[in-house]
């Protein structure tokens, strides 16, 4: 079997002109999921129009300015494949020092290390900020992304049973957090 070529892979943090390749990528995940209905990124009953998608970005990068948020992204041969946004669980002060992590790669370049690439600096800059715990969910199909996070220090702490619906499926969510501190 050949070996996949691994492309060169730029990780920087997410900017106002990665709007329409962010969108892209989240919005092929309604055509990805016709073909594999188990793809584990959460979906809208109904694909969301530009311009809600617009709205989105455009309320991500004031989270991100009011340091509410932060998010890094991937680019490849100048396009952007990959995104990962960590935000405060909660906007109260018992839950400040806990984030949560969301990550999407777009179809055709998973397995060539871009979610590995941009854990790293996911991770850096969430003990930059202080935060202590890193959470996030994963689909309790996703073996490959479980794995992935496995790599970096996550643990499970938690499934709730079926708790995501895609279509007439029921699969389990499966919880997981890394610490990033030795506190508490």
């Amino acid at each position: 079997m050949r070996k996949r070529e691994v492309p060169k892979i730029l990780i920087r943090e997410l900017e106002k002109r990665d709007r329409d390749d962010i969108i892209d990528n989240y919005l092929a995940v309604y055509d990805e999921v016709k073909k594999n209905p188990l793809i584990g990124i959460g979906l809208f009953s109904k694909k969301p129009s530009l311009k809600e998608e617009h709205n989105w970005f455009k309320e991500l990068l004031e989270k991100i300015r009011k340091r509410e948020s932060f998010a890094f992204v991937a680019e490849v041969d100048g396009r952007v494949v990959g995104l990962c946004e960590v935000r405060a669980i909660d906007p109260h002060a018992d839950y400040q020092h806990v984030c949560l992590l969301g990550i999407l790669v777009r179809d055709g370049y998973r397995s060539m290390g871009i979610g590995s690439a941009m854990f790293e600096k996911v991770i850096r800059k969430a003990k930059e900020r202080s935060y202590e715990i890193l959470t996030l969910k994963v689909y309790g199909t996703n073996k490959h992304a479980q794995g992935l996070y496995k790599k970096f220090g996550f643990k499970t702490y938690g499934v709730l049973p079926k708790g995501i619906a895609r279509g007439a499926k029921r699969i389990d969510e499966v919880l997981m957090y890394r610490r990033l501190s030795q506190q508490g």
